[in-house]
């Protein structure tokens, strides 16, 4: 056909791109296998935070400096939302 264009070119850039397909898969589904088993040592750490607060907060109160050196909020830190006042009608003044 001319222009190198010849089945034999074709057949090389078919098997080339073939192969780096299969790499690409490989390669995405060793991602997400990875990307699995870090979220459950994710989890997993989340977990262990929770239980060291809870522990702390039972050892120390919700409210103590230690509760706050292991992560946590101390309650007189605490922001304290008010309740919101009831929508009144603006009179119209005639």
């Amino acid at each position: 056909m001319g222009s190198g264009c010849s089945t034999t070119t074709v057949e090389a850039k078919l098997k080339e791109a073939l192969t780096k397909l299969e790499n690409y898969n490989k390669l995405k589904s060793q991602t997400a296998a990875a990307m699995t088993e870090f979220e459950k040592t994710e989890k997993a750490l989340s977990r262990l935070s929770k239980q060291i607060l809870l522990g702390a907060a039972m050892k120390f109160d919700n409210d103590s400096k230690e509760y706050e050196m292991v992560g946590g909020v101390r309650t007189s830190d605490r922001r304290r939302t008010l309740p919101k006042a009831p929508n009144m009608p603006v009179p119209v003044l005639a």
